[in-house]
């Protein structure tokens, strides 16, 4: 190879390198619909042998990664690889995760932290998971993107596979506006049966890992959202539950999931083996969402002697495969008529629009030959089952026999035959669900709610604000507050006039038939500021040498203050960087006196200890807020928005709980603000030196009378004659001096 040669292959290695690791948006390229990509993946030779041996997916292996997409190459070092699967991990032909973040932290490619490349050596079509993730992607709920690749380790074709969207904080992003609530992965067995008020019931161990498995906020490793969930699934009389169980689940989007589920056999998800699926607490409606996981067990794959095909959808979690097993998210919605009829409406509207033969033909014919020349030179496919390129042309309107009893379009005539005589009569349908609000919030409330119905409708927000009682139109025009102009979220606008501290509102929807009011109990907004006796007092977003922590770090910090006379418990109390998350980080069980203050590191450092909170300032400039918590309702107790602040300086009330705002040059961190002595630094001959100092020991340039002074202004020591300080005895921070000339200078001792 010439040398020209070389250097254009080391630019475009270098080029797709660089483009590889810092591109982090736009993943779609991942999954594009009507490309073949090809992963190559370089590793080690016995970490290889090591993890083709294993039977866990636990342990990762460093490998680099070459992804070949539309004649574009992105080539990536230290990403990680693992297997992944359950009943899978011995099969021959394995399944595979790459983690982009394991060795380079932080790192993400197209977006993506993590990459599940699925054998799914059962079905010969390969596209059963696919196509069930493509119909819930046109029913707008949240799915897992998936697209198709040839995949090669250490230049051996290990054939093709299903790439998939990994379901982690990415894809909660991806999906929710809130991102920060609990995800939980629930794999067999978990029915979501009560164990008890104790959260910690719920933390039990199956298969090496926990059935109800928390993938998000894992330090605080809080499972009580969960478990009052459960309590409310399984104990709500029958009276009560429709109110009780909106106010904590989508029951909506769940009734169009388990249509799915019902159409396409998914016998292995909640309703059928108790396995197989997410639940996420979604912070912005306070709302758990069902997302459904590993569908390659449908469309007329089976174990055993069991026709799924004519199993009635009404009886679904109560076939005597499963023991008749009580299944509470199944059995107690389905028994609540105004679901049962909504559950028979979007069966048919998925039958109508998805699950049927033109559907089908149609995404395949796209598909299918994509992947054909590669499955003959696949030499993993036969080795599960004895599957030929043959069965995969065939796979779609052929049944395989033992385990695959039809093709996909011989399952969809099937199902839907023997559904047309099972499905009972169409009623009408009102849906009035996911009902949101951007509290807390200083300014303007915008009210959201999702509104589906075939009639002409009228949508109404009822709000109560100080016992002023208003219908307020909502509109579903993208200008409102709401989404998209017609999509069926309305919105509403509110400006918050002063002296409000909560809007209590409701929705109404109006249509030809019937009204409806939700959710049943109006919710309570936080609007504007509800002070009490606790204020923020001091804060510092850059501190290089003030104070330091127990660590001897010097991070973000702030001081609250009681400017009452009586005691106050803090443990209800929340700080926060984001106003419309007031519940970052709850602070630790304490009890502030009156006129005492107390003082917490902001440094994102939860690790070190109950006062280091999980965000840090920005020197730049935002807010801080504290919240206080009653029940279920918020109060915004105090509010600051800050500028820039430069180092060392802090921003704190003038003097203690006074409404006024300053920057001190000489902060005060855990002290009062009303210090004795204010020094502004003065330029001067005076030199000192080393400065700051380990020891204690500074050296003058010359001989001065000099006075030492503490933080707080006050004075800790005089020299009368002296080209040398000393206060190494002193504790560690910073000090000033003053000569008789009036030359100040700050101190600082590390």
């Amino acid at each position: 190879m010439s040398m020209k040669k070389v250097l254009y292959v080391f630019l475009l290695y270098f080029c797709y390198t660089v483009n590889a690791q810092n591109f982090t948006s736009d993943s779609n390229i991942v999954f594009l619909e009507n490309q073949l990509n090809r992963i190559r993946i370089t590793i080690n030779q016995s970490s290889l042998d090591s993890l083709l041996n294993l039977t866990s997916s636990d342990i990762i292996y460093d490998s680099s990664m070459e992804f070949i997409s539309s004649n574009q190459v992105f080539y990536l070092n230290n990403v990680g690889i693992r297997l992944r699967g359950n009943t899978s991990l011995t099969a021959p032909k394995k399944s595979f995760k790459l983690d982009f973040n394991s060795f380079v932290p932080g790192r993400k490619f197209f977006g993506l932290e993590k990459l599940n490349l699925n054998a799914n050596q059962n079905d010969p079509s390969l596209f059963r998971a696919a196509i069930s993730w493509d119909i819930l992607k046109e029913m707008n709920l949240p799915n897992t993107r998936t697209s198709f690749a040839e995949l090669f380790i250490n230049n051996n074709f290990l054939g093709v596979y299903v790439v998939t969207e990994h379901i982690d904080e990415e894809f909660i992003k991806n999906n929710y506006e809130k991102d920060y609530g609990n995800l939980y992965k629930c794999l067999w067995p978990a029915p979501l049966h009560y164990l008890g008020d104790n959260p910690e019931l719920y933390k039990f161990e199956s298969n090496g890992r926990r059935a109800y498995e928390l993938k998000t906020n894992k330090f605080t490793d809080d499972y009580s959202d969960l478990a009052q969930f459960i309590s409310v699934l399984n104990n709500t009389p029958n009276d009560d539950f429709v109110c009780e169980i909106e106010s904590v689940f989508n029951v909506a989007d769940y009734l169009k999931i388990l249509a799915l589920d019902v159409l396409i056999g998914n016998w292995d998800g909640y309703a059928g083996n108790k396995n197989n699926y997410y639940l996420y607490h979604d912070p912005l409606t306070d709302l758990f969402n069902f997302i459904p996981y590993d569908l390659d067990n449908t469309w007329g794959i089976t174990w055993g002697n069991y026709n799924w095909e004519s199993e009635n959808p009404y009886n679904w979690a109560n076939n005597m495969s499963f023991g008749n097993e009580f299944r509470p998210l199944y059995d107690r919605i389905l028994a609540i008529q105004e679901y049962r009829n909504l559950f028979t409406h979007y069966l048919t509207e998925i039958i109508d629009n998805w699950f049927n033969e033109e559907f089908v033909i149609d995404y395949l014919s796209l598909r299918q030959p994509l992947l054909s020349e590669s499955i003959i030179l696949d030499d993993y496919y036969p080795l599960s089952y004895g599957f030929t390129s043959a069965d995969y042309e065939n796979s779609m309107s052929q049944a395989w026999g033992e385990h695959v009893k039809f093709g996909l379009i011989d399952w969809v005539n099937s199902r839907r035959e023997s559904l047309f005589s099972q499905l009972e009569n169409q009623m009408s349908v009102l849906v009035l669900h996911e009902i949101s609000d951007n509290s807390p919030v200083l300014d303007t409330l915008k009210i959201r709610a999702q509104v589906y119905t075939p009639d002409n409708v009228q949508v109404s927000a009822l709000v109560d604000t100080d016992n002023d009682f208003q219908t307020l139109s909502m509109f579903d025009d993208g200008l409102h507050g709401d989404l998209y102009e017609n999509d069926g979220v309305w919105g509403i606008e509110i400006p918050i006039l002063p002296g409000w501290v909560s809007v209590d509102y409701r929705v109404q929807v109006i249509t030809d038939n019937s009204p409806r009011i939700a959710p049943c109990e109006s919710v309570s907004a936080t609007v504007g500021i509800s002070p009490n006796n606790i204020k923020i007092n001091e804060l510092m977003s850059l501190n290089s040498s003030v104070v330091a922590d127990e660590f001897f770090e010097y991070d973000d910090w702030c001081e609250l203050y009681n400017y009452g006379s009586s005691s106050i418990e803090l443990n209800g109390f929340y700080l926060t960087d984001n106003i419309s998350r007031p519940d970052k980080y709850n602070l630790p069980q304490e009890i502030i006196q009156g006129g005492e203050h107390t003082f917490y590191w902001l440094d994102k450092d939860l690790e070190q200890g109950g006062n280091h909170a999980p965000f840090k300032l920005s020197s730049e400039g935002e807010e801080l807020a504290l919240f206080e918590k009653e029940g279920n309702y918020w109060h915004l107790r105090d509010y600051v928005s800050f500028g820039s602040i430069e180092n060392d300086i802090s921003y704190g009330r003038a003097y203690d709980g006074s409404n006024e705002w300053q920057f001190f040059q000489n902060p005060t961190p855990n002290s009062t603000n009303n210090i004795l002595k204010i020094f502004l630094p003065k330029t001067n001959n005076l030199v000192i030196h080393p400065n700051p100092s380990k020891s204690g020991i500074f050296k003058l340039n010359d001989y001065r009378y000099v006075s030492v002074y503490d933080i707080m202004g006050r004075e800790v020591k005089t020299y009368i004659n002296t080209n040398e300080i000393d206060i190494h005895n002193y504790p560690k921070g910073v000090y000033f001096i003053e000569t008789s000339l009036k030359e100040t200078q700050k101190l600082i001792k590390n």
